[in-house]
């Protein structure tokens, strides 16, 4: 029993001979609902009303608040306090140390285990003796620990203030909870974790040092794109899936950053999947961790999947991944499971000037790992198509990618920085263009500053003809080049093969009407 109250002018309880026992796991809201469904009220609200008891305070989880509780019901503070929540504004909350945010929680709809229920409350009269467990309250955690069945989500109510009161909710939808089927859903480690985590505190591992919703929500979207793939949609998956997704991810994430690595990595080696690209391939993971919601404590986690882009892919230089600027460093891993064939393997010597192959440790000679098959296609189709323009424009007139010839007819020509200009691409780009042979520079030492070199306007011309940028193609249909790169990636319309740091050039003929319109 407690100590009596004194009266309070308008009061049914002028003291309160009538108290309940504080469960290990119940939060302070359950114990107050409890308390006022005990002494006979018709609500929570109007029972602290009667006794003049500060309920906001409490929903906040002050700590005043929850010591003036404890001491109405007669239990220990120190325990209360530990499984109580408190809100510390702008939807971030804690739980002793741990921290967590408005998405761990459901703090408008209340979710109970029915066999619970059913063997705690033995009719509607007697909604008190139920403590609310505090795992309940955290989306992660589907499923009832000591029934192995799914939690149930009580219907929804008009005013939130009504959803908190635990008790009188209880009593409302008695029925209802009696009338549900039992859904076995054995609990998963991943749950187990989260429970014991949350009712006992952290440990030492990895997975420990990150905060509580970071921990939960990644294995859960990390699980989707294991089970799901790449083209994953966030929303649109059932209790049961998510359970089944946070299992998955926990099962990688539980064993550190190396194993998460790991992880990623064999997502780029499984058939018929594209590589090249981190966001397309991680897909929802990347989505997720790209999300403008999620505040600094999720940094520990971008940091690991940062450092496996950087390691693992070729990024241009100031690209961003996940904030942070790529110093456009490409990864010199070797692509194991693409090796040279055919056309490609009698030109390995050419990959190598070209930029897209390098030599292994035994000196063999192999591709960069932004090279896929499609690429060396492309690249045997561009060989080919400047060889055969090359043998018409010698039967029909001099060759318009010779030097000397080009001298002697007299052509203009234009510098490097005026035909990147003209073909809306980067200086490098048209360098390269040159070098081998899709362009005619000239030198103009004679003319000009030592080194200086002139594109003459019959190559450009046509180049054109066949070719088109990425910039021209954006400056045609007036959208972002990064959005329209996607939709002509989509769509499998192949690059002419350069190195990953140059402008994008595609066949004109690929790029169709549908393509450059605005859908």
């Amino acid at each position: 029993m407690v100590k009596s109250l004194p009266a309070t002018p308008g009061t049914n309880f002028p003291q309160l001979p009538l108290t309940v026992a504080h469960a290990a796991c119940e939060p302070a809201t359950s114990l107050l609902s409890r308390l006022a469904a005990r002494n006979g009220a018709i609500s929570m609200q109007r029972f602290c009303g009667d006794i003049a008891f500060p309920i906001d305070p409490l929903f906040r989880g002050e700590k005043v608040a929850i010591e003036q509780l404890a001491q109405l019901a007669g239990c220990d503070v120190g325990a209360l306090v530990r499984v109580s929540i408190r809100h510390l504004g702008k939807g971030h909350f804690r739980l002793r140390e741990e921290f967590a945010s408005l998405q761990s929680f459901q703090r408008t709809r209340i979710r109970v285990c029915p066999e619970c229920i059913r063997s705690e409350m033995p009719s509607a009269a007697e909604p008190w003796r139920v403590p609310r467990r505090l795992q309940w309250k955290f989306s992660s955690i589907r499923s009832c620990s000591e029934h192995g069945s799914m939690l149930e989500c009580l219907p929804s109510e008009r005013f939130n203030k009504d959803a908190r009161d635990f008790a009188a909710q209880l009593q409302k939808h008695y029925g209802w909870i009696m009338d549900q089927p039992e859904v076995q859903a054995p609990p998963s480690p991943f749950e187990a974790y989260l429970t014991n985590r949350i009712m006992s505190g952290r440990g030492d591992r990895w997975i420990d040092r990150l905060e509580l919703n970071v921990a939960s929500r990644a294995c859960e979207v990390l699980g989707l794109r294991i089970a799901k793939g790449p083209d994953a949609a966030l929303a649109g998956h059932s209790e049961p899936d998510w359970m089944n997704y946070g299992a998955l991810g926990y099962d990688i994430l539980k064993d550190g950053p190396d194993a998460l690595s790991d992880c990623l990595s064999a997502m780029a080696r499984v058939d018929g999947v594209d590589g090249r690209f981190f966001g397309r391939l991680f897909g929802p993971w990347m989505a997720w961790l790209k999300g403008r919601s999620l505040g600094d404590e999720f940094e520990p986690l971008r940091d690991v999947v940062r450092r496996h882009v950087f390691d693992n892919f070729s990024v241009r230089k100031g690209v961003l991944v996940l904030g942070v600027p790529s110093e456009g460093i490409a990864s010199s891993n070797p692509q194991t499971s693409l090796s040279l064939k055919g056309f490609a393997k009698r030109n390995a010597e050419d990959l190598l000037c070209r930029g897209l192959a390098t030599r292994d440790a035994g000196g063999g000679i192999v591709p960069l790992n932004f090279v896929t098959q499609e690429m060396l296609d492309a690249y045997e189709r561009e060989k080919k198509f400047f060889r055969a323009g090359k043998n018409s424009h010698e039967k029909a007139k001099p060759s318009a990618y010779g030097a000397d010839n080009v001298r002697a007819s007299g052509q203009s020509g234009l510098s490097v920085g005026d035909a990147a200009r003209q073909l809306k691409v980067t200086v490098k780009t048209v360098g390269y263009l040159i070098q081998h042979g899709m362009l005619c520079g000239v030198d103009t030492s004679e003319l000009y500053r030592r080194g200086a070199t002139v594109v003459t306007a019959d190559s450009l011309t046509q180049f054109q003809k066949s070719f088109i940028s990425l910039g021209e193609l954006a400056e045609i249909t007036q959208r972002p080049q990064g959005a329209f790169s996607m939709k002509l990636r989509n769509a499998n319309v192949t690059l002419l093969a350069m190195p990953h740091d140059l402008s994008r050039i595609y066949w004109r003929e690929d790029v169709n009407v549908d393509l450059t319109t605005e859908k």
